[in-house]
């Protein structure tokens, strides 16, 4: 089987979720763990450290083979050092024999499931896009984010398998979930836009990435992982509704079922609160699109995404 999870950073406390007896007794020789990008156990500038070495050898010794994308907390020189092979309709980074980068712009086969996977992300809390330039090839490195060789191959993989797959994997959402989860804090950039573009343009079953340090299921079938370890396929149980913490703001257009229509509009009034007979979450008055209209109290979880 095939499970999927979020960052791990190395040998920070993330990776610690692996060592729980619900993840240890559970995968067997047969499966695949995959992370969702930040792996961080590539980290140091010059050679595997010591604690490094401790925790790869850790995953090489569990029984699972564990695979995973790129984030933005790795080092790429030396993650790129690594030998690289063909592997199940794609390319890796062996680290060990069960312990493999599946680069970006491939789709892999496994288990009959056709994968894309499509690693990195912009860092928001060091390098330029932060004045942060002290980190420059110490912390931070410009491949964090694609070249234009995998957005091109990213393409051609997609196209060769008609533009269907069964899952996606990332490191980072598309521009417009990117804005919602980050209240418009995050940099969006050229591979969040182009994540959005496939949103339209790629069928799929869906979608896991991480980077945001949260569980949180943002649409029917986009989810973002970080302590959850879900087997591929199935979702978080509910979307997260949390009073006093609306996820959407004054101004957006949103998509939202009203009436039993899905309808378009601009919210015009966010009510944190919301209220004791919408069942607890926030609510949003919303202006019907080209018409002074408006929807009333429409729950959270009737908004379907930004328009």
């Amino acid at each position: 089987m095939i499970y999927v999870t979020g960052d791990i950073h190395g040998y920070s406390g993330d990776i610690k979720k692996l060592t729980a007896k619900n993840v240890t007794s559970k995968l067997t020789k047969n499966d695949y763990l995959i992370i969702c990008g930040d792996f961080g156990l590539i980290w140091d500038t010059k050679h595997e450290t010591m604690k490094e070495k401790m925790w790869i050898k850790w995953l090489q010794d569990q029984a699972w083979t564990t695979l995973f994308v790129d984030g933005n907390h790795e080092c790429f020189p030396r993650l790129y050092t690594y030998p690289e092979k063909d592997w199940n309709g794609g390319k890796v980074h062996e680290i060990r024999s069960k312990i493999l980068h599946l680069e970006r712009g491939y789709v892999f086969e496994l288990e009959g499931k056709k994968i894309f996977t499509m690693g990195g992300a912009t860092s928001h809390d060091r390098g330029p896009a932060t004045g942060d330039m002290a980190s420059v090839g110490k912390y931070w490195w410009p491949e964090e984010l694609p070249n234009d060789e995998e957005y091109a191959r990213a393409n051609a993989s997609l196209d060769a398998c008609g533009r269907k797959v069964d899952f996606i994997i990332t490191h980072c959402l598309p521009t417009k979930l990117q804005d919602i989860i980050s209240n418009n804090e995050y940099f969006n950039d050229a591979l969040t836009d182009y994540l959005q573009g496939l949103v339209d343009t790629v069928e799929y079953e869906h979608w896991y990435c991480g980077h945001y340090h949260a569980d949180r299921a943002m649409t029917d079938k986009i989810t973002v992982l970080f302590n959850s370890v879900l087997e591929i396929g199935s979702k978080l149980q509910e979307v997260t509704r949390e009073l006093g913490v609306p996820i959407y703001k004054k101004g957006k257009t949103v998509r939202f079922k009203y009436n039993g229509s899905e309808e378009t509009g601009q919210i015009v009034r966010v009510m944190p609160w919301g209220n004791p007979a919408k069942k607890g979450e926030p609510c949003y008055n919303i202006q019907f699109l080209n018409s002074s209209k408006q929807a009333l109290m429409v729950k959270e979880s009737d908004i379907i995404d930004l328009a």
